[in-house]
């Protein structure tokens, strides 16, 4: 019972996918207000903007590209 839907080596894969994936949600965290009458400009600031939904967006691609894919996804090749 060896048989994995994932090979071993894209797990490595698959971990790294759901950190980029976190590290992109918690960009999206914070800079509430601490009053309802006064308005935050932290809330549009170019990390929620754009960094945090390409993390996000670019986890997702990892997850997706290693799920599918059925041979192991190596940087490096081994030398023989």
């Amino acid at each position: 019972m060896d048989k994995f839907a994932v090979p071993k080596e894209n797990i490595v894969w698959l971990i790294a996918g759901l950190c980029i994936m976190v590290i992109g949600y918690l960009f999206l965290m914070g800079g509430g207000a601490d009053s309802p009458e006064v308005f935050n400009y932290a809330l549009f600031s170019f990390t929620r903007m754009y960094v945090a939904p390409l993390l996000i967006l670019a986890g997702f691609v990892i997850e997706i590209v290693v799920l599918l894919r059925k041979k192991p996804v190596r940087l490096f090749k081994k030398a023989k």
